[in-house]
């Protein structure tokens, strides 16, 4: 009865490793599939990147790939690139995924993701190089507020500024940046670079213009982080294949 019960142990250990040696190619050949329509994808865009890395999750990944639907599915793309504007990575979260196994098999066909959310930072030197400014810096404060600092030439007088400024999401694909507060750091300024100052401070509206996403993702939250502008975006009833109908 022993030897009958070992048997039958290692029976099952051998199956449970087959299975999950199946589970995990299987994984490997969705995710090498996906990365694929994502980059297929970027280029339609008319962007460069990296490529991407996809991680598909749910176990076991085998009943997923049986009934063409996914619990999520991660989709890292490095080094996003377009419209002057780069992005070091854009991390994509997209779940309730239907994709059946003849379109990820055969490339055809449509795989869609009721949600897709993701995050990215936006470096200072790229916001501030889009930004077009000009002897201004932007940073983050400890408390997450925006900081400006630089040194502005006034009436031929050099002047160190610090100051604050908010950002917001002005459009699908628009950050809106617009400095709120901007004084001399020389208590003893007079009252015509002071006035100067204030001029300036109010032609301080910009628009950052963020790089067409893919899969039509648009903004919808801004934060500043001592990295740069950390982004939030979102799409809906997305289809993840570049040829889906």
């Amino acid at each position: 009865m022993r030897r009958f019960l070992i048997t039958i142990f290692v029976i099952l250990v051998v199956l449970a490793v087959g299975f999950f040696g199946l589970d995990r190619a299987l994984a490997a050949y969705a995710e090498g599939k996906i990365a694929d329509q994502t980059s297929a994808e970027i280029a339609k865009q008319g962007m460069r990147s990296g490529t991407p890395r996809v991680d598909v999750g749910g176990f076991p990944f085998t009943t997923q790939v049986l009934a063409g639907k996914y619990q999520k599915i991660q989709i890292d793309i490095p080094d996003l690139q377009g419209q002057g504007v780069k992005l070091p990575t854009l991390r994509l979260v997209a779940t309730d995924v239907k994709a059946p196994l003849e379109a990820l098999r055969s490339g055809q066909g449509s795989i869609t993701a009721g949600k897709v959310t993701g995050t990215s930072v936006v470096p200072w030197d790229v916001v501030i190089a889009a930004a077009k400014l000009k002897d201004l810096t932007l940073s983050a404060n400890a408390d997450g507020s925006l900081k400006v600092s630089g040194t502005v030439s006034f009436a031929g007088i050099s002047v160190p500024l610090t100051g604050s400024a908010k950002v917001a999401v002005g459009g699908p694909t628009t950050l809106r940046v617009q400095v709120t507060d901007l004084q001399g750091t020389d208590g003893n300024l007079n009252s015509v670079v002071k006035s100067l100052i204030a001029a300036y401070k109010d032609k301080l509206v910009f628009n950052v213009a963020v790089p067409k996403l893919p899969y039509d993702l648009k903004l919808s939250k801004v934060n500043p982080t001592a990295d740069g502008l950390d982004l939030q975006v979102f799409a809906e009833n997305v289809p993840l294949t570049h040829n889906a109908q």
